[in-house]
């Protein structure tokens, strides 16, 4: 005896279950299958989804009956079944009464069907907005066909298309929480990008009233020219930290290099002087403390400058990181005679004066230059 179904009273159910826990797809699942093989007197309910190249379909649910099992990530190849997956696109339904011999689904006989024991299949495409996005799956199993009858088929279609507006939804919620997360991402990257640009105007600022108070330099263009490379130092920075979509961090190496490509193309002179030397692995640091050790980097090629790459041909600058265990050392200076840091130091020389605040300020653990070496040696636990 055919039964007929009440399509709006069934619906009017079935989105009940769905306000239940609409953000559990898991459960929204079984409690549309439990229903559905009730109704239509079937034993298996599927729903399956296209991948983006729509070359492959991965199930996100399939219920049986028989064994009261709810499981997914099934997937079916279309290269296994170009069949059926040419059917899905230009059908609004398959009605496969017999799947070993109906012309859409006999691929499925052996690997399919037979091993699920499905004999008849009503399949109904999933679209979203027009789109194909997957397939509805009701699957009779046993020796006893299944004719569906046209109440069952338009009952199958509204609940396909109740599924297919519940994926929407989820993803348009999916979409508006990633909207929302990025917007608040973006707002905090502003205020981050605030605070950096005070932070290094003030440091530049800094930098100016300290050469001003000391005046030991008279040579204005000497002094542009340093505060050239200062605030390219920056600059070189901001690149990466753009370049690499990273905000908040920065490679060591990354940015040493682009720091002493700047030194090569401002002193061109100086360009076969600059030995460099980086470990296959880098090691990232934070905003603040990449800015500080550009700013240290800079002073110590400047002092460099000053006082041994110009003196003699045979004084290189020497930038080099080496990884060890847990610790990224980088050493950086020239390959002159040594000088005793602490004392030089405190005899007010500014450039020392800069690298040792700054190394303070940015808790690097540093070994000055002493009196048989002129390299400064740095080490990042990492």
């Amino acid at each position: 005896m055919e039964t007929k179904i009440n399509i709006l009273e069934e619906l009017d159910s079935l989105s009940q279950m769905h306000a239940l826990k609409r953000d559990d797809i898991d459960a929204i699942m079984q409690e549309f299958a439990k229903r559905l093989i009730a109704l239509l007197r079937i034993e298996r309910v599927s729903v399956w989804l296209f991948n983006e190249s729509k070359g492959a379909l991965t199930s996100i649910g399939e219920y049986d009956l028989r064994v009261r099992e709810f499981k997914k990530g099934t997937v079916l190849l279309q290269e296994d079944y170009p069949n059926y997956f040419a059917n899905l696109e230009y059908n609004k339904i398959i009605l496969a009464t017999d799947i070993h011999a109906h012309l859409a689904t006999f691929e499925f006989s052996e690997n399919y069907a037979k091993v699920n024991g499905i004999c008849t299949l009503m399949d109904i495409p999933l679209r979203m907005c027009g789109e194909l996005i997957g397939v509805m799956c009701f699957e009779k199993t046993g020796k006893q066909q299944k004719v569906f009858n046209e109440n069952e088929q338009a009952f199958a279609l509204c609940v396909s298309q109740v599924l297919a507006s519940t994926l929407e939804a989820r993803q348009r919620r999916a979409a508006q929480s990633k909207l929302e997360s990025a917007i608040k991402e973006k707002e905090l990257l502003i205020k981050e990008i605030n605070h950096r640009l005070k932070n290094n105007f003030s440091i530049l600022i800094s930098l100016v009233r300290l050469s001003k108070d000391s005046g030991k330099t008279k040579d204005f263009r000497v002094l542009l020219e340093e505060y050239e490379q200062r605030i390219f130092s920056m600059l070189k920075l901001h690149d990466l930290l753009n370049t690499t979509k990273n905000y908040t961090e920065v490679g060591i190496n990354a940015y040493l290099k682009e720091l002493c490509k700047e030194f090569r193309e401002a002193y061109k002179e100086l360009e076969n002087k600059i030995e460099l030397t980086f470990s296959e692995k880098d090691v990232v640091v934070g905003t603040k403390t990449a800015i500080n050790f550009g700013l240290i980097v800079t002073e110590i090629f400047l002092n460099a400058i000053k006082h041994s790459l110009t003196n003699s041909e045979e004084v290189k600058f020497i930038v080099s990181t080496e990884r060890i265990d847990n610790y990224f050392l980088i050493r950086i200076g020239d390959s002159g005679n040594g000088f005793d840091f602490d004392k030089l130091v405190n005899q007010s020389s500014l450039g020392l004066s800069i690298i040792k605040d700054l190394s303070e300020s940015s808790e690097l653990k540093v070994i000055y230059p002493n009196n048989t070496s002129s390299l400064y040696v740095f080490e990042i636990v990492s």
